[in-house]
């Protein structure tokens, strides 16, 4: 049975999400839309001002009927800030995100990270952040988004290739206690897509796919794997698909014959080629779009999503999959899908991770201030 205090709690997150998604909506407004009693939507947003997570603002025209004019509610962009942090091989990139969305502090570093030293790395890079940029507004929690077989449910990492990880790691056990605010981790290509599901106030999404194409030139990539790493975060019905064992998106080309620890079939001495050759990095662009035409079809997605170090290259991946899934698409009437680049760029994996917590918080209604 449903308790009391969980039902208002669950209604104060539905409210405050409708309040998030549409700034400037009225009392009346948020009624309406959640299909709530007048009564029980005054009584939450009183709450919610009291607690600090939303404001008051500029009143709206009174209606041509006359009468008092709607006071006009906003999400308090300064109540926390979320802390997104990515972990790759030699490297990491962390944002400080507000309420809204808005990235209020970056950084970036070289790093050499194992099993032994992860948890360490995470510790230093959370206080730091957290000196610089909260301040003036409180840390309500952090995501790091890292390559490899995460279990984001679990809080481990199964395996990493990319980071030299071969033995199960268990994150959330080696953050117990150093943390006081929850820490998440995930899958780096599904942080994307929690980042483009949980800060997107334009469009309510619900299908796509985020493709996390990353091109590194370090020298351990570039001999490993030739240097492009690929990753799948797949979104069905407005929630980040993790799969039967919690890994799903992890990408292998069709195309590949037999065991190989590479994501493409061309062979490992021609893909180590792939910085200094451009046939070799279009062959593999092609081969990508290949596989991810098939996907787009038979999943019917509306919108796919790339990002990662790709972007910065003179290669214009949009349109050659658009032509793939095109030539892929065996009907007469045209295969609608928007593609396009992620608005995050570099820092895609970091700013998903804040969203991801930004979510998570709110959907499992832990975000501080909306319990009762």
């Amino acid at each position: 049975m449903t308790r009391p205090a969980d039902k208002r709690t669950r209604t104060a997150a539905r409210i405050f999400r409708a309040v998030w998604r549409n700034p400037g909506v009225s009392r009346i407004d948020l009624a309406k839309m959640l299909d709530l009693d007048k009564s029980t939507v005054t009584n939450q947003v009183a709450a919610l001002l009291a607690r600090g997570l939303i404001n008051e603002t500029e009143e709206k025209e009174a209606s041509k009927k006359g009468g008092r004019k709607p006071i006009e509610l906003a999400v308090n962009h300064d109540y926390g800030r979320f802390v997104g942090i990515e972990i790759q091989l030699g490297f990491y990139e962390a944002v400080v995100v507000d309420m809204a969305g808005k990235i209020i502090g970056t950084k970036r570093g070289a790093i050499d990270t194992s099993n032994e030293n992860f948890a360490d790395i995470v510790v230093t890079i959370i206080d730091d952040m957290e000196k610089k940029y909260c301040q003036k507004s409180i840390l309500l929690g952090v995501g790091v988004g890292t390559a490899g077989l995460v279990d984001s449910k679990r809080g481990r990492i199964r395996y990493s290739v990319p980071l030299g990880i071969d033995r199960p790691f268990d994150f959330l056990k080696a953050m117990a206690g150093r943390t006081k605010v929850p820490v998440f981790i995930e899958n780096d290509a599904n942080c994307c897509a929690w980042g483009e599901l949980a800060f997107n106030k334009k469009e309510e999404l619900k299908d796509f796919l985020f493709a996390l194409v990353e091109y590194r030139q370090d020298r351990v990539s570039l001999a490993n794997y030739g240097g492009m790493g690929v990753g799948f975060g797949i979104v069905l019905g407005g929630k980040v698909h993790t799969g039967a064992h919690g890994v799903a998106g992890e990408f292998r080309s069709a195309f590949c014959n037999g065991k190989s620890d590479v994501q493409f079939s061309l062979p490992k001495e021609e893909l180590v080629r792939i910085s200094e050759d451009r046939s070799v990095l279009e062959k593999a662009a092609d081969e990508l779009s290949r596989n991810m035409a098939m996907l787009v079809n038979t999943m019917d997605f509306s919108q796919v999503f790339i990002g990662g170090d790709i972007e910065a290259l003179a290669l214009d991946l949009p349109a050659l999959l658009k032509k793939r899934i095109d030539e892929n698409w065996m009907y007469s009437s045209p295969k609608e899908v928007e593609i396009r680049y992620s608005s995050f760029q570099d820092k895609a994996v970091a700013y998903g991770a804040a969203g991801m917590v930004f979510e998570r918080l709110l959907s499992e209604r832990q975000l501080p201030g909306l319990e009762f």
